[in-house]
């Protein structure tokens, strides 16, 4: 009874009705995309990154290292409204007939998230499935209570058993991912293309990136704010609703500088007016640069936390909604007992650990040292390169 409580306030009217409309479109493209399959395949890669929402990510790591080696192949990405694709490449809108044409003749095919449910992989085809982060909470078929559909199960477990290769960036990965996504192919564990700039990036290449953010004073401490979405905060259209826990009124220790960084999932419901005074870069190109002009980082449960150690500057964890979180979707380890900094319930403690941010990295050290040698140390700016030599050579 519970569950048909939560999914009567979850399944409203004007949800149900989005829905239906999202899956007549897609029946009117698989007709548009079916009849596309049966052409000669072509000698490219087709690359996505969350429904060309982002030009980034693994994808455009492994783009940047192709287009280096293989200047024979064609190069095309899914573009959305407000992006566009990279230099060397052609840009196709999601979606659309051109789209649907080179997902059907595309030797390659590059993704971090999904296809949609009408993909059906032809013979000759090699899917590169890279999917985009170091998971804290659970996955798939591993998420508590599950309030997947059967119909997405089975989405779900067609798709896996299209993918060729699925990248791994770290051993941890290469044991969670076959029960998450129901794959039994082969994984590659290389270590994730999106961050080898954090290993090779210089001092000049981060003074720019701040410049360009309009930080010029190289003494600023850069706090990156970057909280993930919430399974729990939908709205009744069905968008996932923009998530923080900082005061709009926050008032940070001198001499530092806030940037808030919106997850993907929330872009369409992404509010203007974000906690102290901060810049907001939710819809900036690449979250790398980002890491690369921070000095602290402030995320809860998101797998960029994962990423920024790399670069081995602080992180503090600000998630009043630890408990429930936990309990509705499940963490595949201890991480109060591993986290490499602080977990924060406000605002307020999270200006005084920014007061004292070098005290609590020494404290954290050892802590923060075992971190990286669980999860980073494939991240030695090469990741790219292993994958091409894999999949591309």
């Amino acid at each position: 009874m519970n569950r048909l409580v939560r999914l009567a306030k979850t399944y409203s009217p004007t949800r149900i009705a989005g829905a239906l409309r999202r899956r007549a479109a897609g029946y009117l493209r698989k007709w548009q995309y079916r009849p596309q399959q049966t052409k000669q395949l072509r000698e490219a890669v087709f690359f996505e990154s969350f429904q060309g929402k982002v030009i980034g990510d693994n994808p455009l790591d492994i783009y940047n290292e192709l287009r280096r080696r293989r200047p024979d192949l064609e190069y095309i990405w899914t573009i959305g409204p407000e992006t566009q694709a990279p230099e060397g490449a052609r840009g196709v809108r999601f979606a659309s007939k051109e789209w649907l044409v080179a997902l059907a003749t595309s030797k390659y095919l590059v993704n971090n998230t999904n296809w949609p449910w009408y993909f059906r992989k032809v013979p000759g085809q090699v899917y590169l499935q890279t999917w985009h982060g170091t998971p804290l909470k659970r996955l798939g078929r591993e998420i508590p209570n599950n309030n997947l559909t059967k119909s997405y199960l089975d989405t779900m477990d067609r798709e896996a058993s299209y993918w060729d290769y699925l990248i791994s960036p770290n051993p941890f990965c290469t044991e969670i991912f076959p029960g998450a996504f129901g794959y039994r192919g082969r994984i590659i564990e290389t270590g994730y293309p999106r961050n080898d700039r954090l290993s090779s990036a210089s001092a000049l290449d981060r003074a720019l990136i701040r410049q360009r953010l309009g930080i010029n004073n190289p003494n600023t401490r850069v706090v990156l704010y970057a909280p993930t979405w919430r399974d729990y905060k939908r709205s009744a259209t069905g968008n996932w609703e923009s998530v923080t826990f900082m005061d709009e009124d926050i008032e940070l220790p001198p001499g530092f500088q806030m940037l808030y960084r919106g997850h993907t999932n929330t872009h369409a419901a992404h509010k203007t007016k974000v906690a102290g005074g901060a810049i907001d870069v939710t819809k900036y190109p690449d979250v790398t640069e980002l890491y690369l002009a921070a000095d602290i980082l402030i995320t809860d449960f998101s797998s960029v936390m994962f990423d920024f150690t790399v670069t081995g500057k602080p992180v503090l964890f600000l998630a009043p909604d630890l408990e429930r979180y936990r309990a509705e979707r499940g963490f595949y380890f201890d991480f109060e007992a591993t986290a490499p900094g602080p977990i924060l319930k406000t605002d307020s403690e999270v200006v005084a650990a920014l007061a004292r941010i070098d005290e609590i990295s020494a404290e954290y050290s050892v802590k923060y040292r075992a971190w990286q040698q669980k999860f980073n140390s494939l991240e030695d700016g090469k990741a790219a390169a292993r994958v091409a030599d894999i999949v591309f050579s």
